[in-house]
């Protein structure tokens, strides 16, 4: 996958829906690139969260993809269930203490439950599904 600092070709598409365009460290993915508005470094974390995106888009085709994730929020989480999860594996893979990965595990369930996703899942249910990772 590369990645681009700027915006993905469908963001008023995406801002529409969610308001993001002047928010910082969102990061999006359209087909095999990594979009990073504003330059925020990606972490091994980070990769492997978009890159369930990035596999899961080209099962079908970004468009279609994108099309269901704005418009439906069983999909979207349904999507995001997955990344987060990976996310919390990569960083379990390569952080061995264990306040550290509670630490990112609070962090990766706070942001899932947050107004980000437009409140798809509680935190208790969202942290319990990505700890279900180890």
């Amino acid at each position: 996958m590369q990645t681009v600092i700027g915006y993905p070709p469908n963001i008023d598409a995406i801002d529409a829906v969610f308001n993001v365009r002047k928010q910082p460290g969102i990061i999006y993915t359209y087909g095999d690139t990594i979009y990073v508005p504003d330059g925020t470094p990606l972490t091994p974390e980070l990769k492997a969260h978009e890159g369930v995106h990035y596999i899961r888009q080209t099962a079908t085709s970004p468009d279609k993809w994108w099309n269901l994730y704005l418009t439906s929020p069983e999909f979207r989480l349904a999507e995001e269930l997955p990344a987060h999860r990976a996310e919390y594996k990569q960083f379990c893979a390569l952080h061995r203490d264990r306040n550290a990965r509670s630490r990112a595990l609070h962090a990766i369930a706070t942001r899932l439950a947050g107004p980000l996703y437009l409140g798809l899942i509680s935190f208790s249910k969202a942290r319990q599904f990505i700890a279900a990772t180890q």
